[in-house]
């Protein structure tokens, strides 16, 4: 599959290729690479949620502690998920605050895979006619 991508990419126009320089990398430029994820998966973004934990202790140390861990809320339906265990961002710490899933996986707990993260002020630049600026 990479080597016919790598054939479309750089195929001339011409002949019904992209015409793009398969050789160039993004290089130090990975923020402008991370939007162009966010432009393709605009509405699969989800962000990190606060969550209440009870904490029980002796003596009388019990009470309420936000937590973020690894609990997100879905953009599009409000859908409370997890990052599945077998992501490279499931355990991060800190979690990102906003990422882009390729896939919602639904067992006991509903789960995202394929998951990039990426900074939510990005959503208005990349999807401008879904996502109003803030402020």
């Amino acid at each position: 599959v990479r080597n016919q991508l790598k054939d479309i990419c750089g195929r001339s126009k011409e002949r019904n290729g992209l015409g793009m320089d398969v050789e160039q990398s993004c290089g130090a430029e990975r923020e402008i690479f991370f939007k162009a994820i966010c432009a393709g998966l605009f509405l699969q973004v989800a962000s990190r949620i606060q969550a209440t934990v009870e904490v029980k202790g002796g003596r009388g140390n019990s009470g309420s502690v936000q937590s973020t861990r690894g609990r997100y809320k879905t953009k599009i339906g409000g859908k409370e998920v997890s990052i599945h265990p077998t992501s490279t961002m499931f355990g991060r710490n800190p979690a990102p605050k906003s990422v882009v899933y390729t896939e919602l996986l639904t067992t006991k707990k509903t789960y995202i895979r394929g998951v990039t993260q990426i900074r939510e002020e990005w959503l208005p630049e990349v999807a401008p006619h879904f996502f109003k600026p803030v402020g």
